[in-house]
């Protein structure tokens, strides 16, 4: 049976991140605490070691002796946006390499150029199920 599923979460980049552990490391940065914590939890449903941040700066804390392996990241954020906390997150040593996806209610086409010279490797639109998350973060992954 063929389906048509129109997804909003895409790969743009053709990073790979090596991963030889069980469990998947990913953070989730959302300033809106009652969606990062929920994120973090139905994708630790999913049997990904997860944590979350609130802000840039949060996310720059939360990295200190624990290096995810993705990056979930909102746009919206006040004092550092996504784009910001994105370069900084390329620019530095521990998570140069680390898939960076955008996950923001503001659509592909505003977010693609930024997001490219920011650094970002995909784009989930919030809304989707975190299913669709899991699975773009799955083809970053290997």
């Amino acid at each position: 049976m063929h389906s048509v599923f129109q997804s909003s979460c895409v790969l743009w980049t053709n990073r790979s991140v090596d991963v030889d552990l069980q469990r998947w490391r990913v953070l989730v940065v959302d300033d809106n605490e009652a969606s990062a914590e929920g994120l973090a939890a139905a994708l630790a449903a999913d049997g990904l070691d997860t944590r979350y941040a609130l802000s840039g700066v949060d996310a720059l804390h939360a990295i200190d002796g624990w290096i995810p392996h993705v990056i979930v990241l909102d746009i919206s954020m006040p004092e550092h946006d996504g784009f910001a906390t994105a370069r900084v997150l390329r620019r530095i040593p521990p998570t140069r390499n680390v898939g960076i996806i955008a996950f923001t209610a503001l659509g592909e086409d505003y977010v693609r150029t930024q997001g490219l010279r920011a650094g970002f490797d995909g784009y989930c639109q919030k809304g989707n199920t975190p299913g669709a998350l899991v699975h773009l973060i799955q083809r970053l992954v290997h």
